[in-house]
């Protein structure tokens, strides 16, 4: 039986074809990665606020999540002994960073579970996308 192979052009025709279909299978693999990690940031965030409103309730005393000014780490520590901190969280390089609080840079959680105000965090990403955390008066924390 003869053999039969396949041209030199066949080959570079299956092999840019295979290569056009990587580029844009890589374009859209390197947005849903971008999309995830800045909302696993977000989700994050919200678990450590979610974090200090159980410590509140189960060490019975106030707990204070203080998101530092250069909006790149957020700690969360004793009310009545600021300063020195219980857990730490800093997302510095993961191109997050926090835009806005409406009742300054704390939240402050009761041992009942209840914040002192309701506050809402504005953070943003590079590409000028915007997301919100809402505590409520309640402790209820939320994301949107």
């Amino acid at each position: 039986m003869p053999e039969r192979g396949a041209s030199l052009i066949e080959v570079i025709l299956v092999v840019g074809l295979v290569g056009l279909m990587v580029a844009f299978a890589g374009e859209s693999f390197v947005g849903a990665t971008s999309r995830y990690h800045d909302k696993s940031v977000t989700t994050e965030l919200a678990a450590e606020l979610r974090t200090a409103r159980h410590l509140a309730i189960t060490r019975r005393e106030p707990m204070r999540v203080v998101f530092e000014s250069e909006g790149t780490r957020v700690r969360t520590e004793r009310a009545n002994v600021p300063g020195i901190p219980l857990r730490q969280y800093e997302y510095a390089r993961r191109g997050i960073v926090v835009e806005r609080l409406s009742n300054g840079p704390s939240v402050v959680f009761y041992p009942s579970g209840r914040a002192a105000t309701p506050t809402t965090i504005t953070l943003r990403n590079i590409r000028q996308q915007r997301w919100q955390l809402t505590v409520s008066l309640t402790g209820r924390v939320s994301l949107s």
